[in-house]
């Protein structure tokens, strides 16, 4: 019998099975063990789906991470069709205000990589107001391009060395931001590493969420291509249909090889 926190194979991974508030008390109660290296969580929407077939370091990333949660409703869906065990979502932007909210300065150092200023400054203010000093967490706003830049990297990864976190919460877009993790493990200390993408922003306001009844129905991403019309529209109506074949080599393969495809297919 499986464990509550396992899930049957699905895309090739073991999703977790946890609640919601159950993970983000583990990832605040339980300190990342000395010597166990970085514990990286992936939040999986149709969106990684399209990349996971794309990128092969996105599927390395995918392949090293501690643990995956399901965030887009399409995949829960799938995932309840399978009947892998997975019963609700947990996405990133629900798990990161409870996480962000349960950090404590006598045991907790954060370090945020956030997409702006405005997001950094409210967070940072949040923290000051929960009892952290400067010394306890820090942040960290990349230039366009960081994770393509030498120099770039070695800077984020001397600061994150320097504060020796607890948490890492990267706020910035897949797939760079869990293929940059990954590559760059090994130099990141015993912590464990969040890729939340836009979660930071939601939480500080920077920008807005979809309304509560859209995010329960899945919706949510009506309300982004909305908002970002130009930007969003290749995403949501030209690769997503990479995911039906993903799906159709997932049953294939019985949930146990992740989605991928030859690069030429991507013209078809």
């Amino acid at each position: 019998m499986l464990a509550y926190t396992e899930s049957r194979p699905m895309f090739g991974l073991i999703f977790s099975c946890e609640t919601l508030d159950e993970l983000a008390d583990e990832l605040c109660r339980v300190p990342a063990p000395a010597g166990g290296g970085l514990r990286h969580l992936v939040t999986m929407n149709v969106d990684h789906v399209v990349h996971l077939r794309k990128h092969a370091d996105f599927r390395t990333a995918y392949r090293n991470a501690w643990k995956a949660t399901i965030d887009g409703m399409p995949i829960l869906l799938y995932a309840r069709l399978r009947q892998i065990g997975v019963k609700a979502r947990v996405t990133g932007a629900d798990l990161f205000p409870v996480v962000f909210g349960r950090l404590e300065p006598t045991r907790h150092r954060p370090f945020i990589v956030a997409s702006s200023q405005g997001t950094a400054k409210v967070l940072r203010d949040a923290l000051v107001r929960a009892g952290f000093d400067a010394a306890q967490f820090a942040f960290h706003i990349p230039d366009f391009g960081f994770e393509k830049d030498a120099v770039a990297t070695a800077l984020l990864i001397e600061q994150i060395s320097l504060l020796r976190p607890t948490h890492i919460f990267f706020g910035v877009g897949a797939p760079k931001s869990e293929i940059w993790i990954d590559r760059h493990r090994a130099l990141l200390g015993d912590a464990y590493c969040l890729s939340v993408g836009a979660a930071l922003d939601f939480h500080a306001g920077s920008v807005k969420r979809a309304p509560r009844w859209m995010r329960r129905i899945g919706f949510e991403w009506a309300w982004r291509f909305a908002k970002q019309p130009k930007r969003l529209f290749r995403r949501y109506f030209v690769d997503s249909r990479f995911v039906i074949g993903a799906i159709i080599s997932d049953l294939r393969h019985d949930g146990r090889r992740i989605p991928d495809m030859k690069v030429g297919a991507l013209n078809g």
